[in-house]
């Protein structure tokens, strides 16, 4: 009878017989003869860009509304809290760098590399606030709302691994901290529960920025044009995913100000760490 099973076994086994030679015949016989020396260390400037996307974070607000004694309510403390929707938007920059290749054997090394990067996105966002606090109100909600300009500018380590049997191809992963400077710009604070038209508690001074801790790991995968067309390692595409972590980063806005509306202190706005994940491709030169 015939056996498929003992067929497929076979087959198998053939295909890895073929596939371990093909790899043998590449690394006795490399089809990348330009430089085939794996000791091209190269410095390079490059430019990226791509999609952000950010997940839900929480975000709180703290201020003191000054009703008078004669209203019975005296100083109201206001301490909302809630989360800022997530998003995405576009995100750009360039990277300055330096790798060193090491051999492995004859055809494989490794390459690892340091790098500074800067890049810049900027996107809008928005959340619903509970006031947590119930003393002389029943209720004092909020929708907050701000556009937010983030520049990031990270040192990185990455390490990629360089073989002539990927024809060309690269990857790599890597990973660094830095700082971002986080600027709000255009914030509103409305009151919804209940409801004052027209009055914007951040109107006398709506905008801010501070410096936080920020970090990034990434991975993906690059091209090597120069060793496609015989000059030693000048021009690589590339194509990755980013995980990138903000810390927590602090605001302080304008207290209200209107004729018709109680006094206010400055307000405070907590964000808090914001994750997200990133998707580039980009350019590499080598100089």
């Amino acid at each position: 009878m015939f056996n498929l099973s003992r067929l497929a076994v076979l087959f198998a086994l053939v295909c890895a017989m073929n596939s371990s030679l093909t790899a043998w015949e590449c690394c006795e016989q490399p089809s990348w003869g330009c430089c085939e020396q794996p000791s091209c260390n190269r410095f390079y400037i490059g430019g990226f860009g791509g999609g952000v996307y950010s997940n839900t974070n929480e975000v709180s607000q703290y201020g003191t509304a000054f009703f008078s004694e004669l209203d019975s309510i005296g100083p109201l403390p206001i301490i909302a809290e809630g989360h800022l929707k997530e998003t995405s938007t576009g995100f750009g920059g360039g990277q300055i760098g330096y790798e060193w290749t090491r051999p492995l054997c004859s055809c494989w090394s490794i390459a690892p590399a340091v790098e500074l990067e800067y890049f810049y996105f900027s996107h809008s966002k928005k959340g619903h606030l509970i006031n947590q606090t119930v003393v002389g109100l029943p209720e004092h909600d909020f929708v907050d709302s701000f556009h937010m300009n983030s520049n990031f500018i990270l040192a990185n380590i990455v390490l990629a691994v360089n073989s002539d049997c990927f024809c060309g191809f690269s990857p790599y992963v890597g990973g660094g901290i830095g700082a971002t400077r986080v600027s709000l710009h255009k914030a509103d604070s409305l009151q919804v529960e209940p409801t004052e038209k027209g009055v914007n508690h951040f109107n006398s001074n709506r905008n801010d920025s501070t410096w936080t801790f920020a970090a990034q790991a990434k991975a993906g995968l690059r091209f090597n044009f120069g060793q496609l067309f015989c000059f030693c390692h000048n021009l690589h595409v590339f194509a990755e995913y980013r995980y990138l972590y903000v810390d927590s980063s602090n605001f302080i806005f304008g207290s209200t100000n209107y004729k018709t509306h109680v006094p206010t202190s400055p307000w405070n706005v907590k964000v808090k760490n914001v994750s997200y994940n990133a998707f580039a491709v980009g350019v590499q030169f080598d100089i």
